[in-house]
């Protein structure tokens, strides 16, 4: 019931849609929602990928790999290296 309650207090915007009633008190708020570049064009909606944030991406899946290798490398050389003394 709250989720219900919190849904319905929610901002949308159903213009244009064939519902009674329709809430259009969020379509000023979601149109005024604009991302602005470095050169001044302004776009809306999703925007495109961050150069730097693929390279820092990268860099962390490729050390995580090495770092998972060189642990695996380690705890194999580590059981290699076992010498049962109660014999």
């Amino acid at each position: 019931e709250s989720c219900e309650q919190l849904y319905e207090m929610s901002g949308k915007c159903e213009y244009g849609l064939s519902i009674d009633n329709p809430n259009i008190a969020g379509c000023n708020f979601m149109e005024g929602i604009k991302i602005v570049r470095k050169n001044g064009t302004i776009i809306s909606g999703a925007a495109g990928q961050n150069i730097t944030a693929s390279v820092f991406i990268g860099l962390f899946a490729a050390s995580f790999v090495l770092l998972g290798g060189y642990a695996y490398y380690l705890k194999t050389k580590l059981d290699r290296a076992k010498i049962n003394l109660s014999e």
